[in-house]
């Protein structure tokens, strides 16, 4: 029988709020190429780049966010997450993207790639939307 491992996961906070990748070591073998929960206070953004070989999932729930992306055609699209409703918004390699709190509560989010990005994480470039 195996035994139950813990680790205690490093966190970064700033005025934002918090980040913290939980596919850490001893997870070496998990099937996400890379995943981190994230808090957004209000009127922070987090984001505000480009993953150029990595599709992303965010999944985001709490507060009213805003997510703004670039789509292939130049256009700036936004969507509206309200209080309340749980959204997951999948974004193609290539697709400019941010996350917005516009709201007066916390916002949260769940984001993760799947595969790998030549073994080098993370696979991001600063492009700024907002």
């Amino acid at each position: 029988m195996g035994e139950v491992r813990k680790t205690v996961l490093e966190v970064h906070a700033d005025e934002r709020g918090w980040v913290v990748d939980p596919m850490v070591p001893p997870f070496p073998n998990a099937p996400l190429g890379q995943a981190h929960i994230a808090s957004l206070e209000p009127g922070a953004v987090r984001g505000n780049h480009v993953h150029p070989s990595s599709a992303e999932y965010v999944f985001v729930w709490g507060g009213t966010s805003e997510v703004t992306w670039r789509s292939e055609d130049g256009e700036l699209k936004r969507e509206t997450v309200g209080p309340g409703k749980m959204v997951v918004f999948e974004i193609p390699p290539g697709i400019p993207h941010t996350v917005v709190n516009v709201g007066s509560g916390t916002v949260y989010l769940l984001a993760y790639y799947l595969g790998a990005a030549e073994g080098k994480w993370p696979e991001t470039e600063r492009v700024e939307l907002i």
